[in-house]
């Protein structure tokens, strides 16, 4: 079972499945809420208004590290356990692989974005890499939480969960100049401020935008 060689560290928890779910919850919380702000930036450029590309390609560096680092290798050892619990569980399987899928999408949309403006990609592009990023990332965080988390909160047992306990990986020191844990929480707290002092009055910093309040994009 892979660990992604990043380093591991035992969380002993009194209910080590509710912290482990919870966990994941406020991580897709996180993480939705960079989209939130990335779409925002991508509608002022659909709207031919000129984006913060610093603040665009830091909301990216954190969703392409902090999932290959620490988020996806959590999901991946939970549901290889869930693959021998449960039958007919294909969707399973194409959510692991879903994972690569979208860390791979994420590394190009960040290569465009490093390169962009200087004309290396296209205006064009960028706005539909963005829009496919933005749909692929929220729709596979929707079918874990409504499909998969409630059926591994029923099909693994006790021990999975105590095995998963010591299994877990973390980044609570740098190996080899990779971020720490608190690295990416110190990231995402100049994201969100930098979005803050943009948008002081709140006045288009929503970042809990409705379905009906989205503008579609390109």
């Amino acid at each position: 079972m892979s660990t992604r060689n990043i380093n591991i560290s035992r969380q002993c928890s009194p209910n080590p499945r509710i912290h482990m779910l919870n966990r994941l919850k406020v991580e897709h919380g996180q993480l939705l809420r960079k989209l939130n702000l990335l779409e925002l930036q991508c509608l002022d450029m659909c709207c031919g208004k000129t984006p913060d590309y610093s603040l665009m390609r830091s909301i990216i560096v954190y969703i392409q590290e902090y999932p290959e680092q620490i988020h996806h290798p959590l999901e991946d050892m939970i549901y290889s356990i869930l693959l021998e619990r449960v039958d007919d569980a294909e969707f399973v399987q194409e959510l692991i692989s879903e994972h690569t899928q979208l860390e791979v999408i994420t590394r190009e949309l960040r290569e465009s974005l490093e390169s962009f403006p200087r004309c290396t990609a296209s205006n064009e592009k960028l706005k539909q890499q963005l829009s496919e990023f933005l749909v692929g990332q929220r729709q596979h965080i929707y079918t874990e939480e409504s499909e998969v988390f409630p059926l591994v909160q029923s099909a693994l047992t006790k021990e999975d969960w105590k095995r998963l306990q010591y299994m877990t990986p973390i980044l609570d020191e740098p190996i080899c100049g990779r971020r720490t844990w608190y690295d990416y929480e110190r990231l995402s707290r100049e994201i969100e401020g930098k979005h803050r002092m943009e948008f002081p009055s709140g006045e288009n910093g929503n970042l809990n935008l409705t379905e009906t309040d989205r503008p579609q994009l390109v």
